[in-house]
């Protein structure tokens, strides 16, 4: 696997169903991605199953890359420390949206720490691809999404009452740069003699 088309079509896919089994007392405009996997919900397994599997096709990705050009491990690393926290994620359950649930709250501070590391190490890799990628027309697509993924993270925080619409927004932005890492493979794969460059 060259790219995270995989990862991220089995995480989408996962969502997707855990809307559609949702309890109607979930709001998505306002809860999280998170709270589909909260403590003390009964289908709580679907996103769970998500976030794992996310995490572990992350690193199978990650590591076939770096295979592929080393010298560029740090960026890949990078991206892998993402794919992890969101895998952590998965074993350690946000607070529930259903009122009056019991839930642990050491657990759901757990969640919210690997799910804050993960916005930080996107970031970081999205950020270190700005800088070390060639060649300089790529850079542009790299500083869009570090933007808009900043932007979304921002306005995810200072917008409670449509926190669940910015959270969406920022996965949308998020995924959309991975993907844009795996086109950029594909078009330095097809020329001959050369290496990938992404």
């Amino acid at each position: 696997m060259r790219h995270y088309t995989c990862a991220i079509v089995y995480i989408l896919t996962t969502l997707v169903l855990a809307h559609l089994f949702a309890d109607g007392a979930y709001r998505w405009q306002v809860n999280s991605i998170s709270q589909l996997a909260a403590q003390g919900y009964e289908k709580a397994w679907i996103m769970r199953a998500g976030f794992i599997g996310f995490g572990v096709l992350i690193q199978v990705t990650g590591v076939r890359r770096i295979g592929m050009a080393r010298k560029y491990w740090l960026r890949e690393i990078l991206i892998m420390l993402y794919g992890l926290t969101i895998l952590l994620s998965g074993f350690f359950s946000a607070e529930p949206f259903l009122p009056g649930t019991p839930y642990s709250q050491q657990e759901a501070q757990y969640h919210g720490a690997f799910a804050t590391a993960a916005g930080i190490a996107l970031t970081a890799a999205i950020l270190v691809y700005a800088v070390t990628d060639t060649p300089n027309q790529r850079k542009i697509g790299h500083a869009v999404g570090l933007g808009l993924v900043m932007l979304f993270s921002l306005l995810f925080g200072l917008l409670p009452g449509v926190a669940g619409v910015m959270q969406r927004l920022l996965w949308v932005a998020g995924f959309s740069w991975l993907l844009y890492l795996g086109i950029n493979l594909s078009a330095g794969a097809v020329r001959p003699g050369t290496k990938p460059a992404a």
